[in-house]
């Protein structure tokens, strides 16, 4: 993983509206969201996640998801998912560059994305 980031005392972007989803022009991020407790027959927390971060990627970028490079090429999503998901005191938040866009994952269930400007 390159430019990987972990961080316990930081919270993603202000969150822009009581469910956190959409696109914040005042810092120009988009939201998402993920289940951090999704365990259903649908999929997992690892399903959400990744879906959450490339379908979030593709709207930002105007890109189909089928056509960026996997997930896996860039972090591990299974890991990404046990780490921001795991029980612990302080809410923990990881960043990573994938798809020419700075990713950060929350453990409150926040995807957020800003293109990269390098």
């Amino acid at each position: 993983m390159d430019e990987d980031t972990i961080h316990s005392d930081v919270m993603p972007s202000r969150p822009i509206g009581e469910d956190s989803v959409g696109h914040d022009p005042t810092t120009e991020t988009f939201h998402t969201r993920f289940d951090v407790a999704l365990e259903t027959k649908h999929g997992t927390v690892t399903d959400a996640l990744t879906t959450a971060i490339v379908e979030n990627i593709g709207a930002v970028t105007d890109r189909d998801p089928c056509t960026m490079a996997p997930l896996f090429t860039t972090v591990d999503p299974e890991s990404l998912a046990d780490l921001v998901t795991s029980t612990r005191d302080h809410p923990l938040t990881v960043s990573f560059s994938y798809e020419g866009c700075h990713v950060v994952v929350s453990s409150d269930g926040t995807v957020v994305v800003k293109l990269a400007t390098d």
